[in-house]
């Protein structure tokens, strides 16, 4: 009953603020029309919250597992999560001790490359993601590569990062992140045409990718019309 009585409140507070949001408030002023309309947002928005605060419930409820057992093991996959919730910094020593214990893990290498990345460590990235590609270039379907291009040209290797992309591309094709990544390493070695050019075939490409894929294409669009305004 307090739970019925409280999404109630909840609807008339948001009806009454929402009347009052220029442009998108009239709707929200015809009656019934406003109140049905402010209770489906305010249904929304909390299933939402309700699912966000269970996915964090149950990844601290796995980290508390993983980190009980000290194992390399668990030290690895607990890495992995927390690579996956954007705690990178965090993540590197897990990972590191995993691969220590499992030096021939191409997960283990590939992921702790991605977190030294994310983490700003470049120069180290760019060893693991080497390493990676050594013994298997196609390893996760070219990401290692592109990751390598990523790791290279912030290590300061522009054309190493370039070499990188062109080897994803031979076995791969060109995709929205090689275009972007080629862009990238162009405009580090200077030719600022080219990288023009590789900016501006992320549209061609996504333009023949499947509809599913076209929502990571646009951010890889949306990336390269920053980086031509040098951010």
């Amino acid at each position: 009953m307090l739970r019925l009585v409280g999404f109630f409140l909840l609807v008339f507070a948001a009806l009454f603020v929402l009347r009052e949001v220029p442009y998108v408030g009239a709707p929200f002023r015809i009656p019934l029309l406003g109140f049905y309309l402010a209770a489906i947002l305010v249904s929304v928005v909390g299933a939402r919250l309700a699912t966000a605060a269970a996915d964090r419930a149950k990844q601290k409820r796995l980290e508390r597992e993983l980190g009980g057992v000290d194992t390399p093991y668990n030290r690895g996959k607990l890495g992995l999560l927390m690579l996956q919730q954007g705690r990178a910094q965090q993540a590197v020593p897990h990972l590191a001790a995993a691969l220590e214990a499992d030096p021939e893990s191409e997960e283990f290498q590939f992921r702790l490359g991605l977190a030294l990345l994310e983490s700003g460590a470049a120069a180290e990235a760019v060893a693991r993601l080497e390493r990676v590609v050594e013994r298997n270039e196609d390893y996760a379907y070219g990401a290692a590569l592109l990751a390598l291009s990523e790791a290279r040209c912030r290590a300061g290797s522009a054309r190493a990062a370039l070499d990188a992309v062109e080897q994803h591309d031979r076995s791969f094709g060109p995709t929205a992140e090689s275009c972007y990544r080629r862009g990238k390493a162009l405009r580090a070695i200077g030719d600022r045409s080219g990288s023009a050019r590789a900016f501006a075939s992320i549209g061609e490409v996504a333009s023949k990718l499947p509809a599913y894929h076209r929502r990571a294409a646009t951010g890889w669009w949306l990336k390269a019309q920053l980086a031509k305004l040098g951010f």
